[in-house]
């Protein structure tokens, strides 16, 4: 399962072409990178299934609710069962593998979809005011030091589900705590972090299905492996220390809105040496 975080897509040639060698089936979660491209082709339909949400804060939402796409038919079959409590009336059509099939009840809603379909109209516009946003903001932004705007991958656009920065505190004289601090002190809403998801209880005490450490303890399983922090070096240190972000699709920003930002940024910047006290 790949990322295409933040607003723009992993690099899913790549792993595609693992998939591929090793006969693998590669999904995407989508969820926040809709609309958005890789050299020309859209998020989410290069894998062999694709993930969208549609929950509230997304690009396009129905309130809660999401979707899937794939051109493999025999997936596609599936997912369907999938959605539908497993139910497999198939009968009719000769299919005899049933296996290996949990059902849920995945429905969306018929009002779900009709404001989907609605929704959907407006994503390209949308996307592209977002990217004019974020483009206001990485000029008005891109000289103060030690920060870094967002990088766009050669080949893909991006989307900005938000708009993620890095500080490099080897530049700085403060921590991005007290960065933060002062941004929203400004009437800004900046987060600080992620997440480091090896690091969630359900790694750390192997327990994810049961009580009973499945998978983890399953006859299938014959490896030992080890979750413990610092095993990915460069995610823990973004989220412990360098990496914060603005939500840009939890507000409608007006161009002044952006040039206030701006403001806001290079105040904080001018007055870093007194956030140190």
């Amino acid at each position: 399962m790949a990322m295409d975080i933040f607003g723009q897509s992993c690099d899913i040639e790549s792993l595609m072409a693992i998939a591929e060698k090793y006969n693998l089936k590669v999904i995407t979660d989508t969820a926040q990178s809709p609309g958005a491209e890789i050299n020309g082709k859209s998020t989410g339909t290069l894998a062999h299934v694709g993930g969208f949400s549609l929950n509230y804060h997304k690009h396009i939402h129905t309130g809660e609710g999401g979707v899937l796409v794939t051109n493999d038919d025999t997936i596609f079959e599936r997912l369907q069962l999938i959605r539908n409590h497993g139910e497999a009336v198939v009968e009719d059509k000769g299919v005899s593998n049933i296996v290996n099939m949990v059902g849920h009840n995945f429905r969306l809603g018929e009002m779900e979809c009709a404001i989907g379909i609605e929704q959907l109209k407006k994503l390209d516009h949308l996307v592209k005011r977002r990217q004019e946003i974020a483009a206001r903001l990485t000029n008005g932004l891109k000289d103060l030091k030690g920060l870094q705007t967002p990088y766009i991958v050669s080949g893909n656009t991006h989307s900005y589900y938000v708009y993620p920065l890095v500080l490099d505190l080897a530049e700085l004289p403060v921590s991005r705590a007290k960065i933060v601090e002062a941004l929203n002190a400004e009437g800004l809403s900046f987060s600080e972090g992620y997440q480091n998801v090896h690091l969630l209880p359900m790694y750390q005490q192997k327990i994810a299905y049961g009580s009973k450490g499945f998978p983890w303890s399953s006859d299938i399983y014959h490896g030992h492996v080890d979750y413990s922090k610092g095993i990915c070096p460069v995610a823990e240190e973004l989220h412990d220390h360098s990496f914060f972000s603005y939500g840009l699709c939890t507000h409608e920003l007006t161009n002044n809105n952006v040039d206030l930002i701006v403001k806001a940024f290079h105040k904080v910047w001018d007055n870093l040496n007194s956030l140190s006290v």
